[in-house]
């Protein structure tokens, strides 16, 4: 029905670099075999809520489209997902590859936490020579010259996620589809900071799951009937969130 459309939101499953505690940001890791089976497993949870998506989007990092590709064939779905860089993950600056346990340890739990969880928080950058590289990686190919930063704060991956919302899924959702987005911890936990009009307390405090299907009903202004959604496996997604947070968030 147009006016009431639907919006799911999902963390990409388990990346090697996810499974190994390091900072991944825009590094381009696969899936482990268990984040396989997540986005199978989540595929399963859309088809048994009759959520067949209508249009499929994604980040342009392999964790995240080997994903929404898994749930796409899982549900025989014949359209492609479309890449959009402006879903990729924040850019850790200094902290990519690095392990998140040798890190607390290195400077302490509340600048990590600084870094990692708050809104304004930014990273240290990273050199030239390692964003050079990642400039020139297959998944930041299309991205224009000077988009990808040397580090980002979470107020900045908002910016560009509300673009994504504002010009592409929020005209979806008016129009009554059923979108499925695939994005990264940052980029989704931008995305809710948005939809939900998160205080800068509960989007600190916010944990997304990877594999986990998180259901968004709008109405016919686009805005949520129900504030911060629903999973479609409650009881899973918040034993999966409470792991997140226990080992310091996304």
């Amino acid at each position: 029905m147009p006016g009431f459309g639907t919006l799911v939101l999902l963390r990409h499953g388990e990346s090697v670099l996810n499974a190994a505690g390091r900072f991944t940001g825009l590094l381009d890791p696969p899936l482990t075999a268990r984040g396989r089976c997540e986005a199978k497993d989540a595929a399963r949870l859309l088809a048994e809520a009759g959520l067949l998506p209508t249009a499929i989007f994604s980040s342009t990092l392999v964790r995240a489209t080997e994903t929404a590709d898994i749930v796409a064939r899982t549900l025989g779905m014949a359209q492609q997902p479309v890449r959009l860089w402006k879903l990729n993950e924040r850019n850790y600056g200094s902290l990519t590859g690095r392990s998140k346990a040798e890190l607390r340890t290195e400077f302490g739990e509340d600048v990590l936490h600084c870094w990692r969880r708050t809104l304004y928080g930014t990273p240290p950058t990273m050199d030239q020579l390692a964003l050079g590289k990642l400039r020139r990686s297959p998944a930041l190919a299309g991205v224009p010259a000077g988009a990808v930063l040397a580090s980002e704060s979470l107020i900045a991956v908002s910016k560009r996620v509300g673009e994504v919302w504002l010009h592409v899924l929020r005209p979806l959702v008016l129009e009554g589809e059923t979108v499925l987005c695939v994005g990264h911890g940052n980029s989704l936990r931008a995305l809710c900071f948005l939809l939900d009009e998160l205080s800068e307390a509960e989007v600190e405090a916010l944990n997304i799951p990877t594999g986990q299907p998180l259901l968004y009903r709008f109405d016919g202004w686009a805005l949520p009937f129900l504030r911060g959604g629903r999973y479609l496996n409650p009881l899973a997604a918040r034993t999966a969130a409470e792991q997140v947070a226990a080992e310091g968030g996304t």
